[in-house]
């Protein structure tokens, strides 16, 4: 089967190589230790007697981001080292940025073809190999298994699309490569455990965590002092309301406009902070900016805005946490059709933000259900819709008062799932007991 797969994959690379050429070019960055994803790391220090090496991979700034805490707690033990790996060239430099010097070794993740993969694992020689939300790669995963490397799935998440297709009885074929004797898995959730024993994966090798994204917050940043000075220094004054735009994809920040401009137009002291899901798509939101005849402010050009203008452009990355605390309420984008899939809404939620989504949140079906049952979401069944909600919640303080208390009652019900993951993925290295 690995043979198979061994002769299929640099087809299908050459294949999509125009796309991927074309993306790499487009968002930039990737030349960043480019010898790396060829396999090329550099020869780690011998391991340590009673060190255990756990080899993370987190694909991107949302995977990376769900690790804080978690990478926190491991990051203090003595017993263990981390090599991180990533693969988009945001979520790597958020890596470097956040743990470049606490880390063994950090850089791109290896293409999944065995004379790449096989020269990473060598110089990298994990105790156990780690993989966030939903990776499930055949290469990686038989080296693991050539050597007796627990591998193991966490905060384990399969859309469903995915889920259809290894439902297929055309991939079944392919469960054992990706099913391996030595992978565990910590779901998400108990409907994600669901999906994967519906797969006929091993019930007593899957747990349920809880969604690690609970923690990735950093409540270290929260707080009132932060809020009024982020306010300053975006241009928003205390009486203004700010609506923010959060990982907003292309259309989505025109109809934030468009409702920014006809509330103003009905006396509404309102202001718009666009946080855009990619920071390198500036360019293309300044032209529906300009269009519009707002005043607006680059964050990449100087991060103190006038208090003249009106939308507020934060064109970096990872900062999300600290900017949203100068919102009064958000929209969370790649919601809108054509667009689907959703965005994670925790972190507005942990904020207290009241937060509006559009129809489209298929990734985060039992996180954004939750939030509905509880009063902390509002989802619109179509753009109409969902700028009706935004603009009530921007007219209505009451309802914005209330909906974010229920913010805050739900994350408190949550728990700690890094805690339970950590302690899940000690007893399998062997540096805690069973």
């Amino acid at each position: 089967m690995i043979t198979l797969y061994r002769i299929l994959f640099p087809m299908l690379v050459i294949l999509a190589l125009p796309y991927y050429t074309f993306r790499m070019f487009k968002r930039g960055g990737y030349e960043f230790k480019f010898k790396y994803r060829a396999g090329c790391w550099p020869q780690l220090p011998e391991k340590k007697k009673g060190v255990s090496r756990l080899w993370i991979q987190a694909v991107s700034v949302g995977e990376l981001s769900s690790l804080s805490k978690l990478l926190g707690i491991l990051l203090d033990d003595p017993k263990i080292e981390v090599v991180l790996s990533g693969t988009t060239s945001t979520g790597l430099k958020m890596a470097t940025r956040k743990y470049g010097n606490r880390v063994l070794a950090q850089g791109p993740f290896p293409l999944d073809w065995l004379p790449f993969s096989h020269k990473a694992w060598k110089r990298i020689d994990p105790d156990a190999a780690i993989l966030v939300d939903s990776e499930i790669w055949p290469e990686h995963f038989y080296q693991a298994t050539q050597r007796g490397i627990p591998i193991i799935i966490i905060n384990a998440r399969l859309s469903d699309r995915t889920f259809r297709r290894l439902s297929s009885s055309k991939m079944k074929w392919s469960h054992s490569l990706l099913f391996p004797a030595n992978l565990s898995v910590i779901a998400a959730s108990e409907r994600q455990r669901l999906r994967w024993l519906k797969l006929n994966f091993p019930e007593n090798r899957i747990v349920v965590s809880g969604n690690l994204k609970i923690d990735a917050v950093d409540q270290s940043l929260i707080n009132s002092a932060n809020s009024v000075r982020i306010r300053e220094e975006l241009g928003f004054s205390s009486e203004t309301i700010v609506l923010a735009g959060v990982s907003t994809w292309p259309g989505e920040e025109k109809l934030l406009v468009e409702l920014v401009q006809s509330l103003r137009l009905e006396k509404v002291d309102i202001k718009l902070l666009i946080i855009p899901r990619h920071a390198e798509r500036r360019n293309e939101i300044k032209k529906t900016l300009d269009s519009a005849g707002l005043p607006f402010h680059l964050r990449s050009e100087q991060p103190n805005s006038p208090h003249d203008c009106i939308a507020y452009l934060a064109d970096t990355t990872g900062e999300v946490m600290l900017l949203l605390q100068a919102a009064d309420f958000a929209f969370m984008g790649k919601s809108i059709p054509p667009h689907a899939g959703g965005q994670n809404p925790i972190e507005p939620v942990a904020l207290g933000l009241p937060l509006v989504m559009g129809p489209n949140h298929q990734n985060f079906v039992e996180t954004c259900s939750d939030l509905l049952l509880n009063g902390a979401l509002l989802v619109g069944e179509n753009k109409t819709s969902t700028t009706l909600h935004l603009q009530r919640l921007a007219q209505d303080p009451e309802l914005r008062a209330n909906m974010s208390k229920n913010c805050k009652l739900w994350m408190d019900k949550q728990g700690t799932p890094s805690e339970f993951t950590s302690s899940y993925i000690l007893k399998k290295v062997g540096t805690e007991p069973y």
